[in-house]
């Protein structure tokens, strides 16, 4: 108790980080996990986490002052881990976009228990998809070392030219992989419906007395699911490689933080 007293400042260090972490993370930051769960989680896992990570942490400044800018420092830098790896969840959400707008249920929409929004169906679905597939792969707790590790990459948060052009080059590269990633999700239902739509101009011109769009939105519909559930598996495969891609973004962005 005496030791964990005499170091409860950089306890607080720690506790910042991983905070800033829950605050934007894939379901870490869910709507549905209150923030005083957050900061429970955040406390419980620091309490594991201090003695190892202990003699990693920033020095204790003498003014109150310089303390509370590096807690904010320490917040911040959990903020962007977390931010990044939460980029490729927008691909899916993008995805499901792309289905809906070529299905025709752009105008359905539920709740999303994960983001406690409205979205279209098939973006709830594709987020609740990525959800699970994030805790099944144990992405969650490989974002915990992550944190882990980055108290001995970053001491202190400081934006230095090189630091700058680091972060961005860092997100550039992660904005471009979520297009891509979206793209590849979306690609078997939008390469299909489009064949779909070929062949109702086709008929519509080979048959102008035959009312196409009256058949037009049923028919989507069942091609559409039929693709959608036929792909799941590929899908899946994309979403556990999306996910993977960012973590590993995040690893090699604190690998390559200059010292």
């Amino acid at each position: 108790m005496d030791s964990f007293l005499n170091n409860f400042q950089s306890f607080l260090f720690v506790l910042a980080r991983l905070l800033g972490l829950f605050l934007v993370a894939p379901f870490f930051s869910s709507d549905s996990i209150s923030f005083s769960l957050r900061v429970i989680f955040s406390f419980l896992i620091t309490l594991i986490l201090f003695p190892i990570i202990g003699s990693f942490t920033p020095k204790i400044p003498e003014n109150m002052i310089n303390y509370g800018l590096i807690v904010l420092s320490e917040l911040l830098v959990g903020v962007i881990l977390g931010f990044l790896v939460s980029i490729v969840f927008a691909s899916f959400q993008m995805a499901g976009e792309f289905f809906n707008s070529q299905i025709g249920f752009g105008y359905s929409e539920i709740l999303d228990p994960v983001s406690q929004t409205s979205l279209p169906v098939i973006s709830t679905l594709k987020n609740l998809m990525a959800t699970a597939i994030f805790l099944v792969i144990g992405a969650h707790r490989f974002l915990i070392e992550t944190l882990a590790y980055s108290f001995q990459r970053i001491s202190i948060l400081q934006f230095s030219p090189e630091i700058n052009s680091g972060l961005m080059g860092t997100f550039k590269d992660a904005i471009g992989a979520m297009f891509v990633v979206s793209f590849k999700i979306a690609l078997p239902v939008m390469g299909i419906l489009f064949l779909v739509s070929l062949a109702e101009g086709l008929m519509g011109k080979a048959a102008q007395q035959m009312n196409v769009m009256s058949l037009s939105f049923p028919l989507k519909v069942f091609i559409g699911v039929f693709t959608l559930i036929a792909t799941l598996t590929f899908i899946s495969a994309q979403m556990t490689q999306g996910i993977q891609l960012s973590l590993d973004k995040a690893t090699n962005l604190l690998r390559q933080w200059p010292q």
